[in-house]
Order: structure tokens, then sequence, then C-alpha cells
């Protein structure tokens, strides 16, 4: 009886030491709030949690091609505090862990750690059926996800694709507002797990605060309102305003019908839209909206500003106030300011202008562009005091020494954390001095190493694969973190006779 009660205690202690050593790696938010850094990756006391490799689920037919890309593009882990441990800047570094086999980087991410729980899409693997008695996978309809860095739990599936998402903090409660199709949702988070309402459906536009990325600039608080476009069920088109947490709360601002509304952006209550008549004419609109709050109707066209521009594919509200606006369009990027409407913008580096990039992120004063193969950090604050109504030149203060074979430019996919910027690209080839490092220990190793670069003992270094890169603002050089699918390209890699 003594050994069965000994070997009972035994087990129960080996069982809390086990448990002890799994929570202690679960993952800790000392903070408690919030962190937002961007849809690459959170970091949280010091770990960055990320996509491993980007994937294009949107190609994706078959359930065996989503099942492949959990191979290389599952959620990971990385101590941004140990003393990086690799061979060089283009080797995958070591102590880089595997947290979840899901897809993680893809286009339709968003994610962001809120308490000791990180939330996060991935894509749906359900079959939907069609009105031809059909089904099929539809990849880009997100699944929201938690965990605490040990296994995944689905919270809640969105059945469509999501065009706008956001996570806000309104009365002391956290809330994902998401438009999935036309439906217009209210998630409210509760630890690790979310309660959904539907707050509006035949939704066409939403405008919502976003959120703002945690390490650099804050913007104002949230109101709680949401401004959309909706069709009733007289099919007459108009904008609302609701309140996140009251369904019941609905209230309207505009019911013309005389046109078509698509709203752009916002920061607290300056709305950013554009407007096409009935007769196919389309302009940009703001309006600040609290300033009418007190009318039963806020009619936002009639009491709108015009912007300077009858195109718009992205609206960037810098500086705090709707006084400089920075936007893009199909005829280039211009800027409002109080003292200058109007006027063109270019970025310019030793001379030679930067085009075809894309605005990452702005942070107080500078801003952050890319292009398919550098990333430009750029001083906004010119934009200020410029009286001038022509082309305003802005000049880039720093970019990547060597630009980079290819970087991913679409949907948003990068992360911020007030010192580095995280993002996806192909891998390059190793400098002369990584080879050299390469071939001393093939030779150490008793593998003869051949002069001819086209040889089969060369280093089999590229791909066409995306994988998570750190850039650091600081210094401006870049480094490696993703792990590639070459084990030769991971620095824990031994070579063998």
């Amino acid at each position: 009886m003594k050994k069965i009660l000994m070997a009972i205690c035994c087990f129960l202690t080996l069982g809390f030491i086990l448990a002890g050593c799994n929570s202690a790696n679960l993952l800790k938010n000392s903070e408690g709030g919030l962190i937002y850094n961007g849809n690459a990756g959170v970091v949280v006391d010091g770990y960055l949690y990320y996509g491993n490799a980007f994937s294009d689920v949107s190609s994706f037919t078959q359930l065996s091609e989503l099942k492949s890309a959990k191979g290389t593009s599952y959620l990971a882990r990385y101590n941004l505090n140990n003393k990086r441990d690799a061979k060089g800047i283009n080797f995958t570094p070591n102590g880089n862990e595997k947290l979840v086999e899901t897809v993680v980087a893809s286009d339709y991410q968003f994610m962001f750690t809120l308490g000791d729980y990180l939330f996060y899409l991935r894509p749906d693997e359900h079959r939907y059926g069609a009105d031809d008695g059909t089904s099929s996978h539809q990849f880009t309809y997100p699944v929201l996800c938690s965990t605490r860095g040990d296994k995944e739990k689905e919270q809640y599936t969105f059945e469509s694709e999501v065009s706008k998402i956001e996570v806000l903090e309104y009365d002391g409660n956290y809330y994902i507002v998401a438009l999935a199709g036309d439906k217009l949702l209210s998630l409210k988070v509760n630890g690790g797990s979310v309660s959904a309402k539907t707050l509006a459906e035949n939704v066409s536009s939403v405008a919502i605060p976003e959120t703002t990325l945690t390490g650099a600039v804050s913007r104002e608080g949230w109101n709680g309102k949401i401004y959309y476009v909706a069709t009733d069920e007289d099919e007459k088109t108009g904008i609302y305003e609701i309140k996140v947490n009251d369904e019941n709360s609905v209230k309207s601002l505009y019911n013309k019908n005389n046109g078509t509304i698509q709203f752009l952006q916002r920061q607290s209550d300056i709305i950013v839209y554009s407007y096409q008549n009935e007769f196919s004419q389309t302009q940009i609109f703001y309006n600040d909206v609290s300033v009418n709050s007190s009318r039963d109707e806020v009619i936002l066209i009639d009491d709108a500003h015009r912007l300077p521009s009858t195109s718009a594919s992205d609206i960037n509200i810098i500086f705090g106030n709707i006084d400089t606006v920075i936007f893009e369009g199909s005829n280039g990027m211009k800027y409002k300011n109080a003292r200058g409407n109007g006027s063109f913008v270019v970025v310019d580096e030793a001379g030679t202008e930067i085009s075809d990039f894309e605005i990452m992120f702005i942070d107080d004063k500078l801003g952050y562009l890319v292009t398919s193969t550098n990333i430009y950090e750029v001083d906004f604050s010119p934009l200020t005091h410029s009286d001038a109504s022509g082309k305003i030149t802005l000049t880039a203060t720093n970019s990547l020494e060597t630009a980079m074979t290819a970087i991913h430019t679409t949907g948003e996919l990068y992360s911020y954390d007030g010192e580095n910027i995280y993002y996806y690209a192909q891998l390059e080839e190793l400098s002369e001095l990584e080879q050299e490092l390469i071939d001393k220990e093939k030779e150490e190793a008793g593998i003869e190493v051949s002069e001819d670069e086209d040889s089969s003992t060369a280093i089999v270094d590229t791909d066409s694969g995306y994988y998570l890169y750190k850039l650091n603002i600081n210094s401006f050089t870049y480094e490696l973190i993703g792990k590639t699918s070459f084990e030769e390209r991971h620095s824990d890699y031994k070579y063998e006779a």
C-alpha cells in the first residue's frame, strides 16, 4: 500500500513539474492591455509572435494546398531579447519556435494580443455550398482563433471575406469590429473568448477608427460610435450611426439616396469618404460629424468639406488632425493642409524620384514607404508649414543600403514595435563573407569545396518563398527571422561528410 501511495505521489509530483514547465512557456503579457503591432507579428514581453512565411491562400483551390502551407506559414515565436545566434543576417537564427501548425501569414491576417491571449485569423477549412448544388473551399474566409502559445482555439467563423476589421476599446471593454461580406459585426473580447453580435446587415461600407500601432504615437480615444452605409428593406441606401455595444441604437444620418458613398478613413469623429453623384461624378469629402451631433439628422454631404481629388485608394491622416491629409490615387500622391491645398507630393532619394510605393505607416512625422525591393524612411514634417500650391518634394532620410530581391507589398502585411519593422521578403543570396563561412564549415567536415559556383556542392540558398524579416529603423539594417525550407540556411545546421 505504501508503495502504491509513493508511486501516486511521485506521479502527481511529476505532473505538477511538467505542468509548471508548460505554463512557463505560455504567453504572458505583463502590461495586461492591448498590444497591436500590425498583421505580420506582435511583440509581447520581448517575444515576437509571427507567421513564419507568407502563403497566397487566395490561389489555393484544394485543402491539400492549405495543409501543405501549414508546414511553412505556421505561428512561431522568437525571443528578441536573446543575442542573435546566427551565422549571418541571411540565415535563420537559432531559437525560433513553432507554436501552432496553422496558416497565419497571409493577406487576410489580423493579429493582436489582449491580456495573456494572442488573437489571429486563419483560413476557413470548411466547404461552402453553391446554388447549383456544388460545394467548394473558401480559404479567403477567415476564422478568428486565440492561443496562449500552446494550442489553437476557434472563436468565430466569419463565413465571408472580411473587408474591414479593427480592435478598439470603449467603456472599459474591448471589441473587434468587422465588416464580413455585408454584415457589420461586434465581437466583445472576454479573456481568451469572444461573444459576437450582428449590428447591421446589407452594409456596403463602414467607418471605424484604425487600431493604433503599439509603439507609435497614440491617437485620440473612441466614442463607441460606428458609421456605416447600408441598404434598407425598401432598397434605399443611407448612412447610419450605431453604438458598438447596442444593436438597437441605430440613428439615420443621411438618406437622400441620390449617390454612392464609400468610407475611406476615420480618425476620432472625422470621416473621409468618396461620394459619387447620380451623374457618376466622384469627389472626396471629409466632415467632423461631432460638430452636428446634437441634430436629429447629420447631413454629411451638405455640411462636408471637399478634398482636391477625384479618386483615392488610400487616405492617411497625419499630425493628428484633418488639416494635413496625405491621399493616394490614380493621379499620384497629394496632400491638403491649412496653408496649401491640393499639392502634389513626390519623394526623392539622392536626386532620383521614388515611384510605385505604398505607405506602410506614419509615426508622428516620420513615414515609412515600401516598394517591391526597398523600404524608405521619409520626413513628412515639411507638409505642415508649406505654402506651396504646386509640387512638394520630400526627401528619403534612410533606405536599405542594398535593394532586396522582392518584398511583399500587398495586404498591409507588416508590423512595427517602435524600433523594428517586420515584413516578408524573398531570401537574399548569401554575401561573399557568408559563403566563405559555409565553405570553411564544409572543409572542416571533410567535404570538398569546388571553386565552381555552379557546382553541386554550392549552397542552395534561394527560393520563391517570402519569409519574415526584421528591419531596425535606427541602423536601417535587416536580418532574417523566418525559418527557411533549406536546412543549410538554418544557423544550427551541421555539415557531415
